[in-house]
């Protein structure tokens, strides 16, 4: 009898996964990756970035990107003006989350 129902739970494990992965692509977007340089941080939770082209994002090299984040995030990186970077952002209405934060050598 286990071995009638095996195929129909395998069925409905597999069915769920399917879901939960696409539900997880629809419901959140992907990151991109943005190398560049920081310009500026106005404030706490944001920083400047003047960065290469990012095709997914339409966006041109050497426009300034506004990044908001966690301040926690961007003052655990030690980032000043005139280092250079490489971000994980996500876009989120208007606005560019940071997701990730590294200097580059």
């Amino acid at each position: 009898m286990a071995r009638r129902w095996l195929p129909i739970v395998l069925f409905a494990v597999l069915l769920a996964l399917f879901a939960a992965g696409l539900w997880g692509t629809i419901v959140r977007p992907a990151a991109y990756e943005v190398r560049g340089q920081l310009v500026a941080r106005p404030e706490p939770g944001m920083i400047l970035v003047r960065h290469e082209a990012v095709g997914a994002l339409r966006m041109g090299a050497m426009e300034m990107m506004a990044v908001v984040g966690e301040p926690a995030l961007i003052d655990a990186a030690d980032v000043k003006p005139g280092d250079r970077l490489r971000l994980a952002v996500r876009p989120h209405g208007e606005q560019v989350l940071l997701l990730r934060i590294e200097r580059l050598p």
